[in-house]
Order: C-alpha cells, then structure tokens, then sequence
C-alpha cells in the first residue's frame, strides 16, 4: 500500500472533530514535534526523532472516544500522547507504518477494533 493511499484511508477514517483540534504533530529533518493549543495541557508537548521510538501502542477509545497514540522513547520517561484526529496524525501515523514502527497487520486490527482495546508494537512480551 503507498503512503499515500495509507494517509486518505487513514484521515477518512478519523474524520471527526474533537479536543484533538488543539493538537498538531509536525514532522521534519527527522526530529517529530508533538505541540498543544490551549485548552490542552503544554504538559503534552513532546520532540523525539524517529531512532529514539521504541514501542507505538494504539489505544482505541471505542465509539465515543478519541483513539490515541502512545510513542514510548528512549531517554523519555513518558511517553508522547498523541490524539488520532490531531493535525498532522494521520500521516505521522502512516509513516510510522512505512517505518515498520507499527506493523500494518497491527494497524489494520487496530483500526478495525471499537472495544477498547490496546495495540502495541512490540509487545510486552519480546522485551
């Protein structure tokens, strides 16, 4: 699948307006900025560059939720949380799959899914 095909299925599928309007994800010279508007916590804001990922987990917020990103990173103690329908999401999310950062076997499950659920690449488990 092209990258770009992956970013319009991606975009369609989180077509939603929310809070995640106050978050932008800009990417660039391989550093990935994670910026809030307010009402969002500054608290938020997050740099790392691709190398530094090393776990993406995909939370599903079901139906009436928002689904989040959560990039965990080396020399982080927390990870970057990041909003699916912020600004600038889908293709980062995207590329994260062209990166092979989260699988797309792992992605399509994941965006399939409205129970609740948490997906992660690698999992728990292979550490």
């Amino acid at each position: 699948m092209s990258l770009s095909v992956l970013i319009e299925k991606i975009k369609a599928w989180w077509a939603r307006p929310t809070e995640a309007s106050c978050m932008v994800v800009e990417r660039d010279n391989g550093v990935i900025r994670v910026l809030t508007l307010p009402p969002l916590d500054p608290g938020f804001h997050r740099q790392f560059r691709w190398e530094d990922i090393t776990r993406v987990c995909f939370e599903d917020g079901g139906i009436s939720l928002s689904d989040l990103l959560f990039i965990e990173c080396r020399n982080q103690e927390k990870p970057a949380v990041i909003f699916t329908e912020a600004k600038g999401a889908a293709e980062f999310l995207a590329e994260l799959v062209q990166r092979g950062l989260f699988p797309e076997t792992i992605f399509k499950k994941a965006i399939g899914s409205s129970g609740g659920g948490m997906y992660c690449w690698p999992p728990k488990d292979s550490e």
